[in-house]
């Protein structure tokens, strides 16, 4: 499979997944609206998402998939699959002990994280009884990690890709089914978010037995490959998770302010995630075995070219997402969340803190295309530095604008850390001669800017014109903002077609070649 039609199969899974993830954020809006319980939760499942980014998705990743590509395509499945027991058994016990130490510990460790809730017991009270349900979650999803570097590694992209959709149907089918079983609909999450992990392993570990890769547990050697794996894991843990990272720095310094903010720094965050998801996880996820390859073989141009191809394409997608998320807040909010306990002040809140955090957007993905370009190479420091820069900026600026945007500082000190860490990334690339700007990545950054400022000027156009239907009914409220979004989209592919930034014969010839 080409480049940018493995980008669309994990893409368009991606969105089944967010579709069902949205489901999952609406039910806890209606159910939980913005409040203590809601900060809880939100709480109780950032920490394990975040250990899931270091461990599992970003980490493993970066270490795992370009030695067992490289492995695949220079020595055979069989070595390939050695390796790949060796690991499962380390990476099993390693896992298993973390687990077991967090939860003896974890009365102790959630205050040190959040300990501003120590001011409202309650709050501290569920995140505690939250989190001992969700933790096992990170053991089950880094089990899915391995399991999906293998597959993604023999260009099986759309079994991994498709399980997190299955997860998020099972969040949600737990959440209706249990929510007024419990004294809070809180654990009925929780149980889902556990059930999440194993569901999702089960779904890549049967196709990769069918694929012959079904592993045993093995007694590691400590060859040259099992030291490279952990000489690189550490610095890609940190590297790869910075925007957990940064995310999770802004949840310690906002457990500080009013009940509420968490809450809302977490939907916006879910919406944020969506394109971030479809659109940068994707293209990491199929651009890293495709570069391992390139350079384990040492097709430079092609290599080179396929990092060119990969900013084009995800920049195409995410700059019309940026702007419809900063210009359209409001309305998307007002859908998505606005029902049961969740009020139209929570909506005013959370779209400030959506439009802060959507002007990080496109350095998020850039982040993900530069990252995976390092880890092909096997550098993990290099984005270890940036990520340490970037985080820098983002303490510092959260506690300079905390104290008047309240949790929008915070929002927008997350976005300018991304940007940082983006910047960096790209520079040290581009002068370790990692990276070079192809005339038509150039000609196509230029067009896309003035494509940009077209779409800047519909979106505010057209939002004056649909704002009357806004303030009407749930239904005529949401198919004015379907219409909205859906002539947005028209006009920013008519305008990137006549402009030049990318043509619609080009988009298509795209998607027919052979990477």
């Amino acid at each position: 499979m080409n480049l940018i039609r493995s980008i669309t199969t994990v893409g368009g899974y991606t969105i089944g997944s967010r579709l069902f993830g949205f489901v999952r954020e609406v039910l806890t809006a209606s159910f939980l609206g913005a409040g203590a319980t809601a900060d809880a939760l939100a709480v109780a499942i950032r920490v394990p998402s975040m250990f899931r980014r270091l461990f599992a998705e970003g980490a493993f990743n970066a270490s795992f998939v370009p030695l067992f590509a490289g492995l695949l395509a220079t020595k055979g499945k069989e070595e390939a699959r050695t390796f790949a027991e060796q690991i499962l058994t380390l990476w099993a016990g390693i896992l298993f002990l973390f687990l077991i130490g967090i939860e003896l510990f974890l009365p102790l460790l959630i205050p040190l994280a959040v300990p501003g809730f120590q001011t409202t017991p309650g709050r501290l009270y569920y995140v505690v009884e939250f989190s001992r349900i969700t933790f096992p979650f990170v053991f089950f999803i880094s089990m899915t990690a391995l399991y999906s570097g293998i597959l993604n590694s023999m260009d099986k992209f759309a079994v991994v890709a498709s399980s997190p959709m299955i997860g998020n149907m099972v969040i949600v089918a737990i959440v209706l089914g249990f929510y007024d079983k419990f004294s809070s609909p809180g654990y009925a999450f929780s149980w889902g978010i556990m059930a999440c992990g194993i569901s999702q392993w089960l779904w890549v570990w049967i196709p990769s037995l069918k694929a012959g890769m079904g592993l045993r547990f093995r007694w590691p050697r400590f060859d040259a490959n099992i030291k490279k794996f952990f000489k690189v894991l550490a610095p890609a843990a940190f590297g790869s998770g910075v925007v957990q990272i940064n995310l999770f720095i802004g949840t310690f310094i906002a457990s500080w302010l009013p009940v509420g903010a968490i809450s809302y720094l977490n939907y916006a965050d879910r919406l944020n995630q969506l394109p971030l998801s479809v659109i940068g996880v994707a293209v990491s996820t199929a651009l890293l075995p495709i570069l391992s390859r390139q350079i384990r073989t040492e097709t430079w141009e092609k290599a080179y070219h396929t990092q060119n191809q990969a900013i084009e394409f995800s920049m195409f997608l995410t700059l019309p997402a940026a702007l419809s998320l900063i210009f359209l807040a409001d309305p998307f909010i007002m859908i998505v969340f606005e029902r049961g306990a969740f009020t139209a002040q929570d909506t005013a809140a959370t779209a400030l803190t959506l439009q802060a955090l959507a002007i990080g957007l496109p350095a998020y993905v850039l982040i993900k295309v530069f990252s995976s370009s390092f880890f092909a190479r096997q550098d993990t420091l290099t984005p270890v530095y940036t990520a340490c820069a970037g985080i820098f900026v983002d303490i510092i600026l959260s506690i300079v604008l905390m104290g008047t945007y309240h949790q929008v500082g915070i929002a927008f000190a997350t976005a300018a850390a991304a940007w940082v860490n983006a910047s960096l990334l790209g520079f040290l690339l581009w002068y370790q001669g990692h990276f070079t700007f192809e005339i038509r990545l150039k000609k196509f950054m230029s067009r896309m800017a003035l494509t940009c400022v077209g779409t800047i000027i519909l979106l505010k156009s057209l939002r004056s014109l649909f704002y009357p239907f806004f303030l009407e009914g749930e239904i005529t409220r949401s198919l004015s903002v379907i219409g909205l979004v859906s002539f947005s989209l028209v006009g920013f592919f008519l305008l990137s077609h006549f402009i030049g930034a990318l043509r619609f014969n080009e988009l298509k010839l795209m998607f027919s070649s052979r990477a």
